[in-house]
């Protein structure tokens, strides 16, 4: 097995950037991230050579059916371990999710930063577990394998996806979960759990380096509408833990308002509402909020996660 430094606190790969790239990415973009106090131009820069690099192909073991051991043994890919997430890897293989091992439910491909939100919420084997923006599903089974004498609810708005967020369950052999279809702000009050993990809908603006689309799509005044919306779906996530609980919000964009400032809308509300140190093996910036993992940190897509218990 290859051994990987992921303790680099850079992993730049390119000193140019694709001019393809800077054609495609929508001017709102360039413009707003080049004169913002919080990246800058170097920023932007760095930002789109990123979206010109291959993304690396990651992996988790579904260890309720096999051991990463005994599943590297079957299937002799070239892997390296994830540092910050359990039974994870980088693998050689671009098209794992078209493989029999993956249809079994033997692995679940899913991108390396976004694993950081479920092992943020130190789930602890008998929690009950609420999931409130759950398809497809990768956190859910994250937390699932974790969980596996507790119970989770995963909850899903969008019908088709609820469809998806089921077969992934099923696929998995997940016999713990219960998947419901709420309105993410206005999820019933049944009871308090000990854990929620709310990755949120969000403007998805660090999947750039899987989708390039976006940056031909992204506008400031999107993030602004999606934040009020977020603002909202915290505080109802927040309401549904147990005193000690933990919640985790999650995103997989950059600008403030929908990071940092839903953060803060919560804690300005909610007496109650502490955030708490994220100690995982990840490079990342840290603020008093949450972490910002951004490509250039393990040569991932980009990620902000936020560890809040109620006192």
């Amino acid at each position: 097995m290859r051994k990987t430094d992921t303790e680099k606190t850079d992993t730049t790969k390119t000193d140019k950037t694709n001019t393809k790239t800077l054609k495609i990415a929508n001017p709102d973009f360039s413009e707003h991230y080049k004169n913002h106090d919080a990246f800058g131009e170097e920023w932007t820069k760095k930002f789109l050579e990123y979206v010109d690099i291959p993304l690396r192909k990651s992996i988790r073991i579904n260890t309720l059916k096999i051991s990463s051991d005994e599943f590297f043994r079957k299937f002799t890919y070239d892997h390296d371990k994830i540092l910050w997430s359990d039974n994870a890897y980088f693998i050689d293989e671009q098209k794992i999710g078209l493989k029999i091992e993956h249809a079994v439910g033997l692995c679940y491909s899913q991108e390396s930063s976004a694993m950081i939100a479920a092992e943020a919420l130190d789930v602890v084997n008998g929690n009950v577990v609420l999931d409130l923006c759950a398809a497809p599903g990768s956190k859910t089974t994250q937390i699932a394998v974790k969980n596996f004498s507790g119970t989770i609810v995963a909850n899903e708005l969008n019908l088709k996806r609820a469809q998806a967020l089921i077969a992934n369950i099923y696929r998995l052999g997940i016999t713990n979960c219960i998947v419901t279809n709420y309105d993410a702000c206005k999820f019933p009050e049944l009871f308090k759990f000990d854990r929620v993990l709310l990755d949120a809908p969000c403007s998805s603006l660090g999947t750039s380096r899987k989708n390039k689309e976006i940056l031909k799509t992204w506008e400031y005044k999107f993030s602004l509408a999606i934040s009020k919306v977020q603002k909202k779906m915290i505080l109802d996530a927040f309401s549904h833990l147990k005193k000690g609980g933990i919640l985790v919000y999650s995103t997989c964009t950059t600008p403030p308002e929908e990071n940092e400032d839903v953060v803060k809308f919560l804690i300005d509300n909610e007496s109650d509402a502490e955030v708490e140190k994220i100690d995982l093996k990840v490079n990342c910036e840290k603020n008093e909020y949450g972490i910002r993992v951004y490509p250039w940190h393990n040569d991932t897509e980009t990620a902000f996660v936020s560890k809040i218990r109620k006192k």
